[in-house]
C-alpha cells in the first residue's frame, strides 16, 4: 500500500533496459473506477503533450522506484483519449472538502492510499477534521460514495468507521453498491442536501463543468500561444481571457489547454 506522495517524483526504471526513463510527475484518478489508472512521466513540458504509462502496465512501485517492462509501456497522452477524458475531469480528490450524504461538511481530504497491487485502486483517504487534529485518521474505502471534482462524499455515519492506521485499511474489500461514483463539480444543492445520482444528467454535469471553467478563466492571461488542430492560431500568448476567448478556446476543444496555460 503507498501513499500518492510516495509515489511522485519516484524515478521509472525500464527492466529490460536497466535504465531510467524518466520520473512520476504526477497521477490521473479515474473517479468512477476509485483507482488511479495513469502515471504521468514528468518530461519538463505541459500535461497535455505529456506521455503517461497506464496502470495495467507498471510492474511495480517500490520504496525508491516505479518499474516497468520497457519504453514499449509509456505513451503519447494525445494518443490515449480515455486518459484526455480523465484529465478533462480533473479529480484531484487530495485538498477536496468531505460532505456526508446527508450535507454536513466535516473536513477535508489529505493524501490517498492505493493498493499497488490490484491496478492502483484506492483503499482509503487521510481525513482531516480541523487544523488542531493532532493524528491523521483514515476514511476506508466502503465508506466513500463518490469521488467528486470538489467534493468527497462520505456515507453519513463515517466517523464511526474512521481508522487510525493505514495497516487496518482492508486491500480486498468488495465494491458496496451505494457507491455510484459520477463525477460532478457542483454536488451539493444550495440548502446542503446531496441530489440523488438519478437527479445528475450528464448534460447538467457538463454544464457545470463549463461554467466552473468559465469562472476560472475569466480576466486570467494565456501564457502560450493555442493552435487550432490545423496549426492555425487561435490565442496568442498574453491575450486576457474573456467571453469571446473562451467561447473561441471552446469551439475548438481547447478549453482544457487554456486551462493549463494561463496566469
Amino acid at each position: 500500500m503507498k501513499k500518492t506522495k510516495e509515489i511522485v517524483g519516484l524515478p521509472i526504471i525500464s527492466i529490460s533496459d536497466g535504465i531510467e526513463v524518466g520520473k512520476v510527475k504526477t497521477v490521473i484518478i479515474n473517479a468512477e473506477k476509485g483507482a488511479i489508472d495513469y502515471v504521468v512521466v514528468d518530461s519538463g513540458i505541459q500535461i497535455l503533450s505529456a506521455k503517461v504509462i497506464p496502470t495495467e502496465y507498471v510492474l511495480g512501485i517500490g520504496e525508491y522506484a516505479l518499474t516497468i517492462e520497457n519504453e514499449d509501456a509509456i505513451n503519447d497522452i494525445s494518443k490515449i483519449p480515455a486518459a484526455i477524458d480523465l484529465l478533462q475531469k480533473n479529480i484531484q480528490v487530495k485538498g477536496t472538502k468531505v460532505l456526508t450524504k446527508k450535507g454536513r461538511l466535516i473536513g477535508e481530504i489529505g493524501d490517498i492510499y492505493i493498493n499497488e497491487e490490484d491496478n492502483c485502486s484506492i483503499v482509503g483517504l487521510e481525513y482531516i477534521a480541523d487544523i488542531t487534529q493532532k493524528s491523521i485518521r483514515i476514511i476506508p474505502r466502503d465508506s466513500i460514495i463518490t469521488f467528486g471534482k470538489n467534493l468527497v462524499v462520505v456515507k453519513e455515519d463515517v466517523e464511526s468507521r474512521l481508522l487510525d492506521r493505514a495497516a487496518d485499511l482492508a486491500l480486498d474489500e468488495d465494491v458496496d453498491s451505494e457507491k455510484k461514483n459520477f463525477e460532478t463539480s457542483a454536488i451539493a444543492d444550495i440548502d446542503g442536501s446531496v441530489p440523488a445520482e438519478d437527479d445528475i444528467q450528464p448534460d447538467a454535469v457538463a454544464d457545470m463543468m463549463e461554467t466552473k471553467h468559465r469562472e476560472y478563466l475569466n480576466g486570467k492571461v494565456a501564457t502560450k500561444t493555442i493552435f487550432d488542430n490545423d496549426g492555425n492560431t487561435l490565442i496568442e500568448e498574453n491575450t486576457v481571457i474573456d467571453d469571446v476567448i473562451f467561447e473561441i478556446a471552446k469551439s475548438n476543444g481547447k478549453v482544457i489547454e487554456l486551462v493549463m496555460n494561463n496566469r
